[in-house]
């Protein structure tokens, strides 16, 4: 974590003492990943043209101390040089440092790990940058993941920002990262890097599912006739009885996680998915929320007729609108955040690469005579 690299190119160091301090957060496998070896060496884990075209695929499994680092923020990945590349944060943060009245910090981490633990050490980081500049509050930018952890932050210290920025985040929870943990997700080409057994030893992507209380998202899988399951995330033993995740038929984890285990990584997560709930009368900054309803997004996850066993269709399951990741539903924040919205176009990834994103931020930041 620290200052992008990008953001004192276009600014003289007197323009520098007056820009606004913005810290950026970026979502769920945004930030890479660096292994150091025996030897000392350092492999870069997450990720490179080579894991994208699939002709390497590291161990990702969160294990205790397994060596891993955080690099810098992901901006781009170069699948065939000059030919395809990838963006993924640079647009976005080219952008900002273009601005030239912003001092723009990043906060790139493990997002393998606890969201409870990354949000203390966001909190901290979150002091520091206002230390550094005499006492300013920054503009929060928190991408999907990234938001997440932000609100956790300003639900203990709202005075830590002076305004925030929402972008596709999974506020209420859905079943839409299901599919990682029983199908897979491709990365570009590899299948292999993050397969559901690897991504089930994580502890962050369980914090995506709802609690079935309070703000979270209901009704989010149903049995082979339609009927609503009364399904408990957090509960280890509803994972392993219904062949969800690490138990499912097509996952096929060998071996799959003991129950105990299991359990550890969801009371984690369970307690981080607390930590989003507002807390009654405190007084939060200015917020902007940018998310998308033009997609196709899982809604309701429903299981196949199998009397056998449980397998889930996610084929023919209920899909909503939103950016093809998070419903728009689940995009709204809870009760007790006000904010603005803009609805933008691009799907969930790319929400923050969008030009017309790029102006309403620029007006919700500076006013609308900014330009």
């Amino acid at each position: 974590p620290g200052l992008w690299k990008g953001s004192a190119t276009n600014v003289s160091s007197s323009a520098m003492s007056g820009a606004i301090p913005l810290v950026f957060v970026p979502g769920y496998k945004g930030s890479e990943l660096i292994r150091k070896d025996a030897d000392g060496s350092t492999v870069r884990i997450w990720l490179t043209p080579w894991q994208a075209l699939n002709l390497t695929a590291p161990d990702l499994t969160l294990r205790e101390n397994d060596g891993v680092d955080v690099g810098g923020i992901l901006t781009s990945v170069t699948l065939i040089p000059r030919l395809v590349e990838a963006q993924i944060y640079r647009p976005w943060l080219d952008f900002v440092s273009s601005m030239g009245r912003i001092k723009t910090y990043v906060f790139p981490y493990d997002w393998r790990k606890d969201n409870g633990e990354i949000s203390r050490k966001l909190e901290e980081f979150l002091e520091t940058v206002r230390a550094e500049n005499q006492g300013v509050s920054p503009v929060l930018v928190g991408h999907s993941n990234g938001g997440n952890l932000v609100l956790s932050v300003l639900n203990r210290k709202p005075d830590l920002a002076s305004k925030v920025i929402f972008v596709g985040v999974p506020f209420r929870g859905g079943i839409g990262f299901m599919r990682d943990l029983v199908e897979g997700v491709s990365t570009g080409l590899n299948p292999e890097i993050a397969s559901p057994c690897v991504v089930s030893s994580f502890i962050g992507v369980y914090t995506f599912f709802p609690r079935g209380e309070s703000f979270d998202t209901e009704d989010v899988l149903r049995d082979g006739q339609g009927r609503k399951i009364a399904f408990r995330f957090f509960n280890a033993s509803d994972w392993e009885n219904y062949e969800l995740g690490p138990y499912s038929h097509e996952a096929h984890c060998e071996p799959a996680p003991s129950s105990k285990e299991f359990q550890k990584r969801l009371d984690l997560a369970k307690k981080f998915r607390d930590s989003l709930e507002p807390v009654k009368g405190a007084v939060y900054p200015k917020a902007l929320v940018i998310h998308a309803q033009n997609r196709k997004t899982l809604r309701t996850l429903k299981a196949g007729n199998d009397p056998d066993h449980w397998f889930w269709d996610f084929k023919n399951s209920e899909y909503s609108s939103g950016d093809g990741r998070v419903t728009f539903s689940s995009s709204i924040p809870p009760e007790g955040i006000e904010y603005e919205s803009f609805i933008g176009e691009e799907e969930h990834s790319s929400l923050l690469n969008d030009p017309a994103a790029w102006k309403r931020i620029e007006v919700f930041l500076f006013g609308s005579n900014s330009s």
